[in-house]
């Protein structure tokens, strides 16, 4: 366990702070984004897609490897820099949110993500595996897709969103939990892993019920105009006061 942290994690976490901050204040002195909820997403759109084009290579080297994860690179220049930047991601996001965006902030996916993740990024690095989770970062994926509908209605699809958060962060995980428990030499790593399939879990759940809820609302929707030849606006007053299921909010 290293007691200093490394100059590359160093100089990561002041790259992103840099590149993260110039990105969200031109976004936002533009005005092209018309709510709080949005200005939310710009952070976590831009860490997001470096974060899982980081996770590429040690993805490829896990795959031709056989997902062998006893072969695995622990830790290297690159991934101490990606981590330093999703630090600065983790960092910004929440006192950014406080001033731009707090309405858009819940203690679950922003506050207790966060200081969760800030906690294991300083772990991994001290700990030399920072390229294994550099290698998980595979699992924002899905949160690419969503934020792209955050940003633009036209481009959300609750379909790709489902498919993708299943297939990294509950099918995809899963192997790699199995793996790292029964073929790592590196024995705390699974526990890792396991500390955050929790929070996978609880969010896919969410999802799930999101999509039961909206299809019920329609059909309902559609009885009620059938029935009571009420116009759409009419119906959708009276599904406003039926009770609403959890949501996904942001990851």
């Amino acid at each position: 366990m290293q007691l200093w942290l490394p100059t590359e994690f160093l100089a990561g976490a002041a790259l992103g702070s840099l590149v993260l901050n110039a990105i969200f204040h031109t976004v936002r002195l533009r005005g092209t984004l018309d709510t709080e909820k949005q200005l939310s997403w710009v952070l976590t759109f831009v860490a997001c897609i470096v974060l899982t084009l980081g996770s590429v290579p040690y993805a490829l080297l896990a795959l031709s490897q056989g997902l062998d994860v006893s072969k695995l690179v622990l830790t290297d220049t690159f991934s101490l820099v990606l981590l330093g930047g999703f630090l600065s991601y983790l960092v910004w996001d929440l006192v950014l949110g406080l001033i731009y965006y707090i309405s858009a902030i819940t203690i679950l996916t922003g506050y207790v993500h966060h200081v969760l993740y800030i906690g294991l990024t300083l772990f991994s690095v001290t700990h030399g595996v920072s390229a294994v989770l550099c290698l998980m970062f595979y699992n924002e994926l899905p949160t690419i897709v969503l934020a792209l509908g955050s940003l633009c209605k036209e481009w959300r699809s609750d379909l790709l969103f489902a498919t993708t958060f299943f297939c990294t962060r509950i099918l995809l995980h899963s192997v790699f939990l199995h793996k790292f428990y029964w073929y790592s030499d590196v024995r705390f790593l699974w526990k890792l892993l396991l500390l955050v399939f929790p929070m996978h879990l609880y969010w896919f759940y969410g999802a799930v019920r999101l999509q039961v809820k909206r299809h019920w609302s329609k059909r309902l929707s559609q009885k009620l105009s059938g029935e009571f030849n009420t116009r759409p606006e009419e119906t959708d007053k009276l599904l406003g006061h039926l009770p609403l299921l959890p949501c996904v909010d942001r990851t």
